[in-house]
């Protein structure tokens, strides 16, 4: 399959659209990438702290493990797709070896948003095991795109930019002179003001060069030369430069706070979702002690009927380093379940928020039962603000997906699940900046007794003030919200 673009000079851009075969082989590619760069690095830093060449992990691990040799690997495996489809527009070293290559619907290269979409929507390609999901709907759909794909408006199509350019070709100077003006003005660097205005040349050039070939020689070098320096040009002359830093830039400051300012009603309804179920989980176990089983483990019931909280000795079994990190990492899966759980008519996200909530209630009922109610607000207050805001905040982006597929408001509900997610899930990578600064609070500040409750409470408010200026942009120059992301 082919996705034809129109173009003003009536000459179509041609992407042709990977297929299952091209994607599976790309995505083992990064796959046996990342594995090696992650576990050389954990080889080289764990030989490095042991002083000697040893895999072993220490008995009690400590800060500099943690820090040194466990948490890297795991960010180098995880952020591998995230990191490198944005700093190379696209394109991740599997990718590049397979001549593959991220675009958005347009042709053009997919933003910064579409990107994150595309790989937060993992966790549902990923079910039940070894991309079963995304590995059915690529055969499946004509298109072949996973779900992710279809959240994200974007497609992998074969990158042709990279084509070997013909042997001899009496054209071929004016040609390549042409291609790379396009690659360095889709990087931002333009020796001039000409060399900008040349690129309208180049393009109608281009489209006049590529149109004669595809009639005298469409299985030639110079055809697929062509159709990507092409491809090349329509991008960069409609859709501008590249700039990670400064995509970035405008993710925080114009995107975020428009999309917070849409989501308003959802963040509404599932906050009172969430604190509806804090009460019912709490008056259930009031009234009922024994359903206290139904939500919490039985070491901390156990634990709780001796008369302490669990968390007492919690920086005696785990080094606030390696605590923050399973938090850290807990908090993140929780919400990025509970925004994707949204693909299923939004019924999986209330699930999650709402659980959430019941469990929230149902241990204070427990605890306030055992005179320790006061203790564990003590505990959560800190980093509770932020963190339970974080969780309707993602709750609210699955709502917001859910309800685009109960209510399309396009012809086509692919459409409407697409514009939902786009829009929402910019949100998720916010909330996953908040959880990071939750989890060192929660791991380092809230198990200490040498925090006072006065203490706790300044961190607790602070940040969620902090996380506030976030989100309404304040922190990088936004004013007010202008309308709302297309």
């Amino acid at each position: 399959m082919s996705l034809y673009i129109d173009s003003v000079t009536g000459v179509d851009v041609a992407l042709e659209v990977a297929g299952p075969g091209a994607r599976a082989f790309a995505f083992v590619l990064d796959f046996t990438f990342r594995t090696l760069i992650a576990g050389a690095w954990y080889v080289v830093a764990a030989s490095f702290y042991n002083h000697h060449f040893s895999l072993a992990r220490p008995l009690e691990p400590d800060s500099i493990w943690f820090a040194l040799v466990a948490a890297p690997p795991l960010a180098i495996f995880l952020l591998y797709h995230v990191v490198l489809e944005v700093l190379m527009s696209g394109r991740t070293p599997g990718k590049r070896m397979a001549a593959l290559r991220i675009v958005a619907r347009d042709g053009a290269a997919a933003n910064i948003g579409a990107l994150l979409v595309r790989n937060i929507f993992r966790v549902v390609d990923g079910l039940p095991v070894v991309y079963g999901v995304g590995l059915v709907t690529s055969m499946i759909r004509a298109d072949h795109v996973r779900i992710g794909d279809l959240a994200a408006g974007t497609l992998l199509v074969y990158d042709h930019r990279d084509a070997h350019a013909p042997a001899r070709h009496a054209r071929l100077p004016l040609w390549r002179a042409a291609a790379e003006r396009a690659r360095r003005l889709a990087r931002g660097r333009a020796l001039d003001a000409a060399d900008a205005h040349q690129m309208i040349d180049d393009y109608g050039l281009l489209a006049h060069e590529l149109a004669r070939t595809r009639r005298a020689a469409p299985e030639s070098d110079a055809h697929q030369y062509l159709e990507g320096a092409y491809a090349r040009a329509h991008a960069t002359l409609y859709h501008g430069a590249w700039h990670p830093g400064d995509a970035l830039l405008s993710l925080f400051r114009d995107q975020l706070p428009q999309v917070v300012h849409w989501l308003r009603p959802y963040i509404v309804w599932v906050t009172l979702l969430f604190v509806l179920s804090v009460f019912a989980g709490g008056w259930l176990v009031h009234t009922y002690p024994a359903l206290i089983r139904l939500f919490a483990s039985p070491e901390l019931i156990a634990s709780v009927e001796r008369g302490e909280l669990w968390t007492h000795s919690l920086l005696n079994v785990v080094p606030s380093s390696v605590l923050s990190l399973q938090i850290l990492t807990n908090n993140i899966v929780v919400s990025i379940f509970a925004y994707c759980a949204g693909f299923l008519f939004g019924l999986g996200t209330f699930y999650i928020v709402g659980l959430n909530g019941l469990m929230l209630g149902a241990v204070f009922a427990f605890t306030a039962q055992h005179g320790l109610a006061g203790e564990l607000f003590e505990f959560i207050f800190a980093h509770g603000c932020v963190e339970i805001s974080v969780m309707c905040l993602s709750g609210a982006a699955g709502a917001a997906v859910g309800d685009a597929l109960i209510r399309p408001d396009t012809a086509r509900r692919a459409d409407a699940f697409r514009q939902a997610a786009l829009r929402s899930g910019i949100l998720l990578f916010a909330c996953a900046l908040l959880l990071v600064g939750s989890g060192l609070i929660e791991g380092y500040v809230s198990p200490d007794p040498h925090f006072g409750l006065a203490t706790r409470i300044c961190i607790g408010v602070g940040y969620w003030l902090f996380m506030l200026a976030l989100l309404r942009g304040w922190l990088f120059g936004a004013r007010r919200v202008q309308g709302v992301p297309a």
